[in-house]
């Protein structure tokens, strides 16, 4: 009996038990989306492009091209940023037209094709730019005998987020 009365549990330390326990795992927890978060930012540096891997991109089973991205994550200033260079087989699209809330940026270093921007078809071939404001339908096909080699690089602001 001496032994039950000495480690009775008492309504108000376990209460206290549970409290700290919560309040310890909530503030882990915190910190832990916040180094995430940190270590997502991209940091100022220089890839050239034996460092970029490129992966096979297909639309609907079939190989369009590879894709290789140089960085990824969010900058001081916005989110969502990426920047890459694309391979796109002759006759191939990545992808239909679409819109996303970033803005982008095509710049085309060889090949032949058609970009498809804001309404309007434009003839493309080296040092070709596109620029397409958030939410603006676009699209690139390549219509020459060669894969057209283009960058592109996409951001959104930190408010669109």
């Amino acid at each position: 009996m001496l032994f039950a009365n000495r480690f009775r549990f008492r309504a108000e330390t376990c209460v206290l038990g549970a409290l700290t326990l919560v309040l310890g795992l909530g503030w882990a927890t915190r910190e832990l989306a916040f180094a995430q978060e940190q270590s997502r930012e991209v940091a100022s540096g220089t890839i050239v492009l034996n460092q970029v891997k490129l992966n096979e991109q297909r639309e609907k089973g079939e190989l369009v091209g590879r894709n290789g991205v140089y960085v990824a994550g969010d900058t001081p200033g916005s989110s969502q940023f990426v920047t890459g260079r694309y391979i796109l087989e002759p006759g191939k699209s990545p992808h239909p037209p679409h819109t996303h809330a970033e803005e982008e940026v095509m710049v085309i270093e060889s090949g032949e094709g058609e970009i498809f921007c804001d309404g309007k078809t434009t003839k493309i071939g080296p040092g070709s730019v596109m620029y397409t404001t958030p939410n603006v339908s676009h699209g690139i096909v390549n219509t020459g005998d060669k894969p057209i080699v283009f960058y592109y690089v996409k951001w959104a602001t930190k408010s669109s987020k």
